[in-house]
């Protein structure tokens, strides 16, 4: 897997022969945070309290993100 980060967010290469996946705006927190492998359910906690807004709130830019890097092959489930 191959990570750049810079003013345009994130863009993860992951599988061969996929494209890109480029996060922006809470994608790069998101990202950010699945630095250290936690439950779904922990990751959306963890950012409501670091935004300040309520987890199912949250839970709304979180899952989309977490399916489309699932689906691109850079994260993994332990499920």
């Amino acid at each position: 897997m191959l990570v750049r980060e810079g003013d345009f967010g994130v863009v993860v290469l992951g599988r061969p022969g996929e494209a890109p996946t480029t996060l922006a705006g809470t994608g790069v927190a998101i990202w950010d945070a699945l630095a250290h492998p936690c439950l779904l359910e922990d990751l959306i906690a963890r950012l409501a309290d670091t935004f300040a807004v309520e987890p199912e709130t949250i839970r709304a830019d979180v899952e989309p993100v977490v399916a489309q890097l699932l689906s691109a092959g850079v994260l993994e489930s332990s499920s």
